[in-house]
């Protein structure tokens, strides 16, 4: 299965997101906005979903973030590793608000 690392258009902050170096970047790293079209692996582009997933929760393992994101459509929830450009000082206050929506 080939994996697509592209650049995209923010569809919740409108930031211009450029690929990731080493890996397929999900998702935006400014606001943490990420839309669900993967389904088991990063790349796939296989979920069909095509909603916005926000992060709920993350915690630092093995020296690095592992970030939860959950579905607005159908709830799914997957982890997934931070980005090198990612602005985690702004993690926590944005799950705060975007918990919001799950509620």
């Amino acid at each position: 299965m080939k994996k697509i690392n592209e650049s995209f258009i923010c569809t919740h902050c409108g930031k211009e997101i450029a690929q990731a170096a080493k890996t397929c970047r999900n998702h935006c790293p400014s606001c943490f906005c990420s839309i669900h079209v993967d389904a088991n692996i990063p790349g796939d582009r296989a979920a069909g979903c095509d909603s916005k997933m926000f992060p709920v929760d993350y915690k630092l393992l093995n020296s690095d973030y592992k970030i939860l994101f959950q579905c607005v459509k159908c709830g799914k929830q997957h982890w997934n590793k931070r980005a090198i450009d990612d602005e985690i000082t702004a993690l926590p206050e944005l799950i705060k608000a975007y918990k919001r929506l799950f509620n």
